[in-house]
Parts: C-alpha cells; sequence; structure tokens
C-alpha cells in the first residue's frame, strides 16, 4: 500500500498491541518531527518516513508486546480519540479489527493498525548522518 500516512502532530508516537492501547499509554519516542508522513507497508514492517535523508545507523527502541496479533502506530494528541480514556479495551479496537479483516493494513481513526500474527513487535529508529531522525520501522517475524 503506497496510500498511507502517519500524523505526527506533536511528535510523540505510541506503539503497542492495538488491543491495549489505553488513555495512560506514554510515547515510545517523543521528539520525533511534527507533521504527516508517509508510510510504506511491506510483509514484516511498517517503515515510516520522516524524512528523505539516507540511513546510516538504525537503533532497536523497544520490543513491545502484541499478543492479540494487532499492532499499533498514533501520535500521542489522537490517543483521546481512539481511547474512551478508561482502562479496559475498548469499542475501537473492535472497529480497527473490523477495517483490518479485509487487508493487512490501515488507517483508521489516525491509528496506523496492522495484523502482524506476532506475538511481539520491534520499534527502530533511523538517523541520517547529520544524527536527525529520518526513518521508523516496526517490525516483527
Amino acid at each position: 500500500m503506497d496510500d498511507l500516512e502517519l500524523a505526527l502532530p506533536t511528535g510523540a508516537l505510541i506503539a503497542g498491541d492495538a488491543a491495549t492501547v489505553f488513555a495512560d499509554a506514554r510515547p515510545s519516542l517523543d521528539a520525533l518531527p511534527h507533521g504527516t508522513f508517509r508510510v510504506r507497508a511491506g510483509a514484516d514492517v511498517l517503515e515510516v518516513l520522516l524524512a528523505d535523508e539516507t540511513p546510516v545507523t538504525w537503533t532497536r527502541r523497544q520490543v513491545r508486546p502484541t499478543p492479540s496479533g494487532y499492532a499499533a502506530l498514533l501520535d500521542a494528541g489522537a490517543l483521546a480519540e481512539y481511547t474512551d480514556l478508561g482502562d479496559e479495551p475498548v469499542d475501537e479496537f473492535e472497529l480497527l479489527v473490523e477495517q483490518l479483516a479485509d487487508r493487512e493494513v490501515t488507517v483508521f481513526r489516525d491509528v496506523i493498525g496492522v495484523r502482524t500474527g506476532a506475538r511481539e513487535c520491534v520499534l527502530e529508529l533511523a538517523l541520517d548522518a547529520a544524527g536527525n531522525a529520518c526513518r521508523l520501522a516496526l517490525r516483527w517475524a
């Protein structure tokens, strides 16, 4: 899919299991560039293109459990729209799963959801030669 975009108006990214992202979720990465970025989806990766620069280093930032088999990426500012501000799984997850029923990845309420089938995902950040963030990847196997 070439038409995916991730909005990062605050530059604070939340990554996690789509079924367990609650209102108290904390950003996995912050101080990322602000804006709307193209996302490339592969068989086992979502890659967010934060800049046109070429990555020179990749660093593993987090390993996130995804027991539901679905992962989500969203800006911290979109969290309130995705959750009911409670502590239980919410209807939004069920709606996201319905959106994923016919495809592997989708954007729903400013959340990118992906069916991974994996028990965990790895969040990686790439830096360009100047040390600026230029790519973000969520990988699973």
